[in-house]
């Protein structure tokens, strides 16, 4: 099935979605896991990839034993709304996956194959990029922080200087997440986009302020060169029986986006 613009469909008891866009690259393994499992195979109400989930190493045994990947060979990033993006490799995998964590980053990238980069996400958006030509890949945590001090930028900025991609040849999904007509703010964060982006991206409905991520996101990625983007059209507070949802539930649960080169 199809939901926004990604393809969603089950695979062994999970549910799980991936990008119009970067389905058609063969060296690019991606997926973005959604809260709904078969309740008939699996001993589990929902897929919760938080480490705040007390169950957290079941669940993602059961991810990576049923897609056949290596769970150690999975890397975090630590996501504190910063705009720091850091390259990995296998010498960043130090023990259990649990502890492949990046410190003080939200953003990811690699050259090396076989190694998973690995976010969470309740809302906020997940920003996939991949250059075909340099066969090198790119996520990024981004939320309305994130947003405001470039994230989005950054991670292209970080895939030019790193492994000298062309911004035409990369191609980017920004994954489910919260849409404008969910995102309502106070005037106080709205004041701060208005100041950062100009009034276009602010809609105003009566004394209430909506902020289209979405769109800044976009025309940042855009101006940046960058012209193959994908933007998922699933918001997360409305599809929130597939995707966590922060704003809608204040969960501590997430879904998450695993991207990785193949070998």
């Amino acid at each position: 099935m199809q939901i926004g613009n990604y393809i969603c469909k089950e695979m062994n008891g999970l549910f799980l979605c991936k990008s119009r866009l970067l389905f058609q690259f063969k060296n690019l393994f991606h997926i973005i896991t959604t809260r709904k499992v078969d309740k008939n195979t699996f001993n589990i109400d929902e897929l919760d990839m938080s480490f705040k989930n007390e169950r957290f190493k079941d669940h993602y045994n059961l991810l990576s034993q049923n897609l056949g990947l290596d769970l150690n060979k999975f890397i975090f990033t630590d996501q504190v709304h910063s705009n720091k993006v850091e390259y990995v490799n296998s010498q960043n995998l130090i023990g259990e996956f649990y502890k492949n964590v990046i410190k003080e980053t939200d953003g990811l990238i690699t050259d090396e194959k076989g190694i998973f980069l690995t976010t969470k996400y309740a809302d906020c958006m997940p920003i996939i990029a991949y250059d075909p030509i340099k066969n090198v890949v790119g996520v990024a945590h981004s939320g309305w922080r994130g947003t405001l001090i470039d994230m989005p930028k950054h991670l292209i900025i970080k895939m030019i200087n790193e492994f000298g991609s062309f911004p035409e040849n990369i191609f980017v999904s920004i994954g489910p997440s919260i849409g404008t007509e969910s995102f309502e703010v106070g005037f106080d964060v709205a004041e701060k986009f208005i100041k950062k982006f100009g009034e276009r991206y602010v809609i105003k409905k009566e004394n209430r302020y909506f902020v289209n991520l979405w769109g800044i996101v976009e025309d940042q990625i855009y101006e940046m060169g960058v012209r193959n983007i994908e933007v998922s059209m699933i918001d997360t507070f409305k599809y929130s029986n597939y995707f966590y949802s922060y704003r809608k539930e204040k969960t501590n649960k997430r879904f998450s986006v695993i991207v990785s080169l193949i070998h």
